[in-house]
């Protein structure tokens, strides 16, 4: 769709424009299409100029000229004209300064955000009306929020136990997910950068998302220590292969020692 003009996107019918995103754009997935259909709405009052040519203009930034940085800036303004807490700004700025990749970072913005399409959410959306398929996947019979999911699941306390046993600290107060990773950062602050513990926090919530969705399309069994061994494994492989700054130590040394090698 990058390179796609407007013209591809609608039709002139009796000098009147009309939109056909809907007929020309697929849609594979039903949040998308509810997301598809916001759009349109906010289209309906938008008419291009009729015979003109199609003109990319950012007016967003200097020059008309767009760039992440730019983006970036406006974003944070928007952030906090919209009353942004103080704890989601700290919690995003150290997220994006992590080592992780790209994707696990936008999986983190969503989260600490709370935009993930956890069930909850797609109850408000209407996408899931059975309330029994709003319930948490693994089994405690609670809704499915991401405070839940990520902090509060009964189940998935043991994968924080573990990690935090693992990394040599006491387990936070679970009060809500970004001042639980704020929380974490403060603990290992004398041990290892922040960014590097950035990533072993993502990393747990990276793979306790994986397993639910493993768990919702290819039905398998919740695990816990499967878990904690995939959040080991990527950390590992995103220090190892990824990060500039690569950790000098192998994977066993890793597995059981990480502040050794952060």
């Amino acid at each position: 769709m990058k390179s796609c003009s407007v013209s591809n996107l609608g039709w002139w019918e009796d000098n009147v424009w009309k939109w056909g995103l809907i007929d020309n754009i697929p849609v594979h997935d039903q949040l998308v299409g509810v997301e598809l259909e916001e759009l349109c709405r906010i289209l309906e009052d938008v008419v291009p100029t009729y015979a003109g040519m199609d003109k990319i203009v950012w007016i967003g930034g200097e020059m008309n000229a767009f760039t992440v940085r730019e983006y970036y800036k406006k974003l944070l303004l928007e952030g906090r004209a919209k009353g942004l807490q103080p704890v989601v700004r700290d919690a995003i700025k150290v997220l994006w300064k992590g080592w992780m990749p790209s994707k696990v970072k936008i999986f983190g913005w969503r989260l600490l955000m709370d935009r993930l399409a956890t069930r909850e959410q797609l109850m408000k959306r209407n996408i899931i009306t059975n309330t029994d398929l709003s319930l948490c996947v693994f089994g405690c019979d609670s809704a499915e929020n991401s405070l839940h999911l990520f902090l509060n699941c009964a189940f998935l306390a043991g994968v924080w136990k573990k990690i935090m046993e693992w990394l040599g600290i006491d387990a936070p107060l679970r009060t809500d997910c970004c001042d639980h990773f704020l929380q974490v950062m403060n603990a290992l602050r004398n041990y290892c950068s922040p960014r590097r513990v950035a990533g072993i926090w993502m990393a747990t919530c990276w793979c306790i998302w994986k397993q639910r969705n493993d768990i919702i399309f290819n039905n398998v069994v919740g695990d816990v220590d499967e878990i904690v061994h995939n959040v080991k494994m990527f950390t590992w492989w995103w220090l190892a292969l990824g990060s500039k700054q690569r950790v000098l130590c192998n994977f066993y040394e890793w597995f059981h020692n990480p502040l050794v090698c952060v």
